[in-house]
């Protein structure tokens, strides 16, 4: 829970030169931004892009797991296959955020042209912690990745994006630091209560990020008192 920034890329008849340029433009525009962490580009073919679930101490294993492609099998059902070939990088925002990961990958054999694809998302919500830098380290690491995103669409990738906070449509930034306010009064009014309800009944409660707030009593007491959500 918390609000997330969704996006998958499409590339269509690309070489394997032109999807790693593609990436690479985009690991160069990060390392220009004021991410906390950019990695090091990942290149691997064939059954090294395979996700293992037993093996734990995989390096690449997030990267792979975005590399899946889902395929539709039922109206609620996927499957998911297994890339050929994976060109990415993982990196970090800023504190709070989750990580957010950019690649293609190939779910066929290997051709001279190939079709790409990526799914990747960024939890970028619990940026907006005070003690990380409040509203201001959220902006950054919301902003950032649509910076990516963008540039990504300029570069000839099919981007197809879906923010919760609504910025990459509406592209306002009063708006987008109204909504993290309203959610973070959201979720700390609703997960404060869930686990005052659980605490009664003797269940230790998960623990939430937003409990982490310096200012979480305040924002649960705005939380009880709104009907907004």
């Amino acid at each position: 829970m918390g609000l997330t920034i969704h996006y998958k890329f499409s590339l269509n008849n690309a070489t394997i030169v032109q999807a790693r340029q593609k990436i690479i433009a985009l690991r160069n525009l990060a390392l220009q931004l004021p991410f906390k962490r950019v990695d090091e580009l990942v290149e691997i073919a064939g059954d090294a892009c395979v996700f293992e679930d037993e093996n734990i101490n995989d390096p690449h294993a997030f990267i792979k797991i975005r590399a899946l492609k889902p395929i539709k099998i039922a109206s609620d059902t996927f499957s998911w296959k297994n890339p050929t070939y994976i060109i990415g990088f993982d990196s970090l925002p800023g504190e709070g955020s989750e990580s957010s990961i950019f690649g293609l990958a190939t779910h066929s054999e290997i051709k001279d042209i190939n079709d790409w694809s990526w799914t990747g998302f960024c939890k970028t919500q619990y940026a907006s912690n005070p003690e990380y830098g409040g509203l201001e380290n959220f902006l950054k690491c919301h902003l950032m990745i649509v910076k990516i995103l963008d540039a990504a669409c300029k570069l000839g990738i099919t981007c197809d994006v879906h923010d919760e906070t609504g910025y990459w449509d509406n592209r306002n930034i009063e708006e987008l630091t109204t909504i993290v306010h309203k959610h973070n009064v959201f979720i700390a009014g609703f997960t404060g209560q869930f686990k005052d309800n659980l605490a009664a009944a003797g269940i230790d409660s998960t623990q939430s990020p937003i409990f982490n707030y310096p200012n979480f009593e305040y924002l649960e007491a705005e939380g009880n008192e709104t009907s907004e959500f």
